[in-house]
């Protein structure tokens, strides 16, 4: 069986590397109508407190209706109920759900999907939502299935975690959770083209997209800045900008003052007032702000499986382009092959 899961993941991700642009695009199209139209059903029910799918009530736990929002961990569910909705929905179903949760909250900043900050596993992100935090995780050797760990780990699978109040409620190592033909399939296609695949969902943006060249450019010259210590530090991304006169010239003090204190009155970036000086050159280096969830990556463990499968998780990470750290960088565009939606 596992051969037979690996065969048809590996066939469909050669089937997308043989679609032409178009194609791509197309599907992307009308992924992207179908996403959007979920999250506007989600985006309602939510504000009422039901859930958009099983029309239950958020707070509500039946045990032979399994569904999504489980994650909220209304009063009753147990880990074992966290496996069988994993099990039964696999990784990209429920990722796509805690987006949209944490987009509730906050825009982006609770998405924590940056390559530079994980262990450069195939799938790595963590997601907050008020007191709960769900973090995915899926390396090459996973995506293949491997010997230690149970009969379940030789089975393309992936790992998830859950804390509740700053609390484990499931580890990554309590389960090896079956990847479903899908995902094992979009996860090989993303192996074979690192770098190249972005999975882009409506209402699902994390801090990933929102270092897309785009809409950094957009966020620095539109975008509002905090007015006060509490908004600096719930703040999504920090710009530290750099002011160079041009040889011969000279930069005014008085000039630079003016800026700030125009910006400060307009509740805009500083940044986007500095690009107005003449005769000078600016130079603008983002990072996530203070106020972005940190991630919670699953170690690496010693096996006694392949040492080329093992190696594959390390190697990754090399042959990822367009990651952002926070210790300050300057943002390059991502080249996407797919922006695609897996809605279930």
């Amino acid at each position: 069986m596992t051969e037979s899961i690996n065969q048809r993941a590996q066939s469909f991700a050669k089937f997308m590397s043989g679609l032409p642009p178009e194609e791509i695009a197309r599907v992307n199209d009308l992924s992207r109508k179908e996403a959007a139209e979920q999250h506007k059903q989600f985006t309602e029910a939510f504000k009422a407190g039901r859930c958009s799918f099983c029309g239950d009530a958020l707070t509500a736990f039946d045990p032979a209706k399994p569904c999504r929002h489980w994650l909220l961990k209304p009063e009753g569910v147990r880990k074992e109920h966290i496996e069988e909705i994993a099990t039964l929905f696999s990784w990209s179903v429920l990722e796509n759900y805690v987006r949209w949760l944490a987009n509730e909250e906050a825009f982006a900043k609770n998405i924590n999907d940056l390559a530079d900050e994980g262990t450069g596993k195939l799938l790595e992100l963590t997601v907050k939502y008020k007191n709960l935090e769900w973090s995915f995780s899926c390396g090459a050797s996973d995506l293949v299935g491997h010997d230690s760990g149970g009969e379940h780990s030789k089975l393309p699978h992936w790992h998830f975690q859950m804390y509740v109040d700053g609390k484990p409620f499931v580890r990554y190592n309590d389960f090896h959770i079956p990847l479903s033909e899908a995902d094992a399939g979009f996860l090989e296609f993303m192996r074979r083209n690192p770098g190249k695949v972005q999975r882009r969902l409506a209402g699902g943006a994390g801090m990933n997209e929102v270092f897309d060249e785009s809409m950094l450019e957009q966020l620095v010259t539109i975008g509002r800045s905090g007015t006060t210590d509490e908004e600096a530090e719930g703040a999504p991304i920090k710009l530290d900008t750099i002011v160079m006169a041009e040889p011969g010239k000279a930069i005014n003090g008085e000039d630079i003052y003016k800026l700030i204190q125009e910006a400060k009155a307009e509740g805009v970036t500083v940044t986007s007032k500095l690009r107005g000086l003449k005769d000078v050159s600016v130079q603008t280096f983002v990072s996530p702000g203070p106020g972005v969830v940190r991630q919670a990556p699953r170690s690496g463990r010693k096996r006694r499986g392949d040492p080329q499968l093992r190696a594959q998780d390390r190697a990754w990470a090399s042959r990822k382009s367009g990651s952002h750290s926070r210790g300050g960088s300057i943002p390059t565009r991502h080249n996407g092959l797919l922006n695609a939606s897996w809605v279930a």
